[in-house]
């Protein structure tokens, strides 16, 4: 049995799922999928699926691609920030790193943007550093994608409480308990991969 977590790139469920992970208990795994993976059946990216057919769809697009997910969790955006508001996470930095950034975590970059930096060796992230590290594109989701897998460990090594996110259940959708038991069982020794080999191209102006 596996579950795919997905996290709303805004408030409520109307918005894209720019974070998804498919938890494997049975291999000990988490298994990132890049946004911006093409599904044919959707004619569009997966990022949109729960979007435009809730849990249905996104487990049929992960099918498309040889994922099964029997269960699901998907929050907003607002249960994953009363989450993470007041974590602290140590994160190594190996080199200089530079992104432009929305002038504020939850506005459009269109609308105008800042540049941050994360200095080495290392970066103490708290309040908006967090969703810096986290958000901050800079080359291809692939690049993105590494920080993340850098921060939920640190979080499981730490022993965070991820279940203070089931206290927003009007911000979650969720297929019940065999989902948080798929969820209790990952640990900071699982492996953390991205699914793939992908191929960057456009299609219908689409990345």
């Amino acid at each position: 049995m596996s579950t795919i977590v997905g996290v709303m790139d805004r408030a409520g469920f109307d918005a894209n799922t720019d974070n998804l992970v498919l938890v494997d208990p049975a291999r000990e795994r988490l298994l990132w999928i890049p946004r911006d993976l093409w599904c044919a059946a959707l004619n569009n990216r997966i990022n949109a699926a729960f979007r435009t057919g809730g849990p249905e769809r996104l487990r049929a697009a992960l099918a498309e691609h040889g994922l099964q997910a029997e269960h699901w969790l998907v929050c907003s955006r607002t249960a994953t920030e009363q989450m993470l508001d007041g974590v602290s996470v140590l994160v190594p930095v190996p080199a200089r790193m530079v992104f432009d950034y929305p002038l504020t975590p939850t506005s459009r970059i269109e609308d105008g943007r800042k540049q941050i930096a994360f200095d080495p060796p290392a970066a103490v992230l708290r309040g908006e550093r967090v969703h810096q590290w986290l958000g901050a594109r800079g080359g291809s989701d692939l690049h993105r994608i590494e920080r993340q897998k850098i921060f939920i460990r640190r979080l499981l090594e730490q022993r965070f409480d991820f279940s203070r996110t089931l206290e927003r259940r009007d911000d979650l959708s969720i297929s019940g308990d065999d989902a948080v038991a798929d969820l209790r069982r990952v640990g900071p020794s699982w492996r953390f991969d991205t699914f793939g080999p992908t191929v960057p191209m456009e299609i219908g102006g689409r990345q």
